[in-house]
């Protein structure tokens, strides 16, 4: 019996099971209540209002309105045209590029011009407000009365988010903060009996300042604490909310703000991003102005008339950057120098290489599979024409492995030659050659090469090239997952017999792009996998076209990524050996036009701009041309903000490129999370 797939994954719909899978990413990395927030890598950035970086605009609230404008206060423009009040100042994300926002039942975001809004978590029954970003930019935490919640920054998180900390439901938590080392703060209870809290790695919580405290929020470098206070009330002494400073961990408390006048209540404190300053609510008699106080000299300056609960934009660069050859070939070369250091040399920038993928350079069909297998064995995909191994792939070879490793062969000898075998033997390299009788055979091939016991198998056709590409560098960044082909909307024998060896309730069966789907469905039919069980179910992930189908499978694989490439829909070359590269960075492979960055690809940068970085365009200027180059810095960045890279087939490292971006490329690139069991499954056989 087949059950046709209910959910397809398209830019403009995410999957219902989106929220299952991040479940499953959540439980796996933070235990649902541990302060190590998935992607957050401790020394990054800061989350909240206050983050690093240099000044850029401020926001704040008048009535049903979030109105953004200059440093000063001069030059505001609305935001968000309607935002119930008291739901929470919002926030921007760590590069400036979005801003984070509660509209009441839902979480929201915009960029700096109020376009491109997303939902992230809702609609909800309740109230979903006070949401912050993660150092990384990759999820927003926020509240709903009486839990924190977590959910991905680029949305399709869930109607309501993931319970990052919970409890009983008399007691309320809200307005969480998160500083540059990923401690997690938060206001619980209200009122006099009001604290702050600090999340502990065992998922507990330890009260840090008590007093009718609440509203924290983090200096720009961690250290400090801003929050609001009540004082007086008794023996004749005014009622009155001051604003605070502490350390981190709630010692040496330092009252701010002294003003003793009746009415006047100082809430909402938000650090300035060179932490100089804290901007905050000054109201008097219920008519709210923000105010900006020197930490330093206590010296108070208006900033708003007639508004609250402002933020502060930090401004950090991000980078477009071009890998690219004189030649496909040349492209290849220039993806591995952009990921493997010369062999035996610490850059302080690349990682060392222990292995190569080598792949025919005329037709694609035995390297749909590569690219996981690249990423798996820690090298490059490269290409040579069959008969021949070229001298630039030799030479880089050499590089990367010096006089000894492994060189994986795709295909039998019609493929690669025997003299090509005999070249990779000749220069002192184990030779392994990954073949079957035809392209779906091989793939089977290269699968059970990666790992006899998958987490997750993808399916796409091999007879059209957009949609195993993409697949490709997601199967390289999840670990355990594997790429086996399709013939169109048919199921090869080769791969069937694989299928039909694996238990679809243990292992994640992802039909990639609608032939896949049909290929699936149709095997089902005709009694391909005999040992499924009935009702069998599926991931169906795929959209109207090339550009949404691989935007489709960057938003089930990545959340938060730090890096994500483009390379050009027209031909393969790029896409090939580039998927490689970019699954090694833990990031997505999106498709484009060669002349207009395609709108899918530019709407899923512009979603994700709060956690990119780097932008990358693979190939040259004839495959992407130089007219992309500003859209997708602006749909990752704030406007300006953004410089341009270009990595080639003879880059080396400069003395001055050190390990910084090391750190921002590998080890802080996304969130590609496990692939789960069975649970939540969008389709069935």
């Amino acid at each position: 019996m087949i059950t046709a797939p209910v959910v397809t994954a398209t830019t403009g719909d995410s999957m219902s099971f989106g929220l299952t899978r991040r479940s499953a990413i959540l439980a796996a990395m933070t235990g649902a209540t541990a302060v190590a927030v998935p992607g957050l890598v401790p020394g990054q950035r800061t989350a909240h209002a206050s983050l690093p970086g240099s000044g850029g605009s401020i926001t704040f609230r008048r009535d049903f309105q979030i109105f953004i404008a200059n440093a000063d206060g001069t030059g505001e423009r609305t935001l968000v045209d309607y935002a119930p009040q008291s739901r929470g100042s919002g926030e921007w994300s760590p590069d400036g590029s979005r801003f984070v926002f509660s509209s009441g039942s839902a979480i929201e975001s915009v960029r700096q011009d109020g376009s491109d809004r997303e939902v992230l978590a809702g609609p909800s029954t309740g109230t979903l407000q006070e949401p912050t970003y993660t150092p990384d930019g990759a999820f927003v935490i926020f509240s709903d009365w009486f839990r924190l919640r977590i959910a991905p920054a680029g949305g399709g998180g869930g109607e309501e988010g993931e319970i990052l900390f919970g409890g009983p439901a008399d007691t309320h938590r809200s307005e969480p903060a998160v500083s540059v080392t990923g401690t997690v703060v938060f206001q619980e209870g209200q009122g006099e009996q009001s604290v702050i809290r600090r999340l502990e790695s065992n998922g507990a919580a330890t009260t840090i300042i008590t007093g009718g405290v609440w509203e924290p929020d983090f200096s720009p470098d961690g250290t400090k604490l801003a929050y609001s206070r009540s004082t007086g009330g008794m023996d004749g002494v005014p009622r009155v909310v001051q604003i605070w400073m502490a350390n981190a961990d709630g010692s040496g408390m330092v009252q701010l703000t002294t003003e003793a006048t009746a009415g006047v209540a100082n809430t909402n404190p938000t650090w300035t991003t060179d932490g100089t300053a804290i901007l905050f609510t000054c109201r008097v008699n219920d008519v709210p102005h923000v105010k900006r106080i020197d930490v330093t000299t206590k010296t108070i300056t208006t900033i708003v008339v007639n508004g609250y609960q402002a933020t502060c934009q930090p401004v950090n660069d991000n980078t477009v950057e071009r890998v690219w050859g004189a030649t496909a070939l040349g492209t290849a070369v220039a993806t591995s120098r952009y990921n493997w250091a010369d062999h035996g040399v610490d850059d302080g920038f690349r990682a060392p290489a222990k292995a190569v993928v080598l792949s025919r350079d005329d037709v694609y069909f035995d390297a749909l599979g590569g690219s996981a297998l690249a990423v798996g064995e820690q090298g490059p995909l490269l290409i040579t024409p069959p008969g021949k191994l070229h001298a630039d792939t030799q030479a880089e070879m050499q590089r990367i492995l010096g006089g000894s490793g492994t060189v994986y062969l795709l295909g039998g000898t019609v493929a690669l030659s025997a003299k090509v075998e005999s070249q990779v033997r000749d220069l002192g390299y184990t030779v392994v050659r990954l073949w079957g009788q035809d392209e779906y055979a091989t793939a089977v091939a290269v699968a059970k090469a990666i790992t006899t016991q998958p987490s997750a198998v993808i399916l796409a056709t091999s007879l059209k090239y957009y949609d195993a590409l993409a697949a490709g560098a997601a199967a390289g960044a999840n670990p355990g997952t594997v790429v086996v082909l399709t013939a169109g909307d048919t199921m090869p024998a080769a791969t069937a017999a694989y299928l039909d060896g694996l238990d679809p309730e243990a292992v994640a069966m992802i039909a990639v792009g609608g032939p896949a789907v049909r290929a699936l469905e149709n095997a089902g039919a005709r009694n391909q996998l005999p040992s499924w069980p009935d009702g069998a179910e599926y991931y169906p992930v795929f959209g109207a076209t090339e550009f949404e189908t691989a935007v489709a499978v960057a938003e089930f694989f990545f959340t938060g990524p730090r890096t994500a490439a483009v390379a050009t829909a027209t031909t393969w070359f790029d896409a090939l050996t580039g998927g490689a590269m970019i699954g090694a960075n833990g990031g997505p492979l999106l498709l484009s036009a060669p002349g207009t960055l395609s709108e899918p690809t530019r709407a899923y940068f512009s979603r994700n701009a709060g956690s990119i970085t780097y932008g990358v365009l693979l190939g040259g200027p004839l495959a992407l041309k130089d007219s992309l180059i500003g859209p997708l810095g602006n749909a990752i960045s704030v406007p300006g903000a953004v410089g341009y890279e270009q990595y080639t087939e003879t880059f080396t490292v400069p003395k001055t490129l050190r390990r910084s971006t090391t750190q921002h490329r590998r080890a802080a690139t996304g969130t590609p999370g496990p692939i789960p069991g069975t649970e939540g499954r969008a389709a069935s056989l």
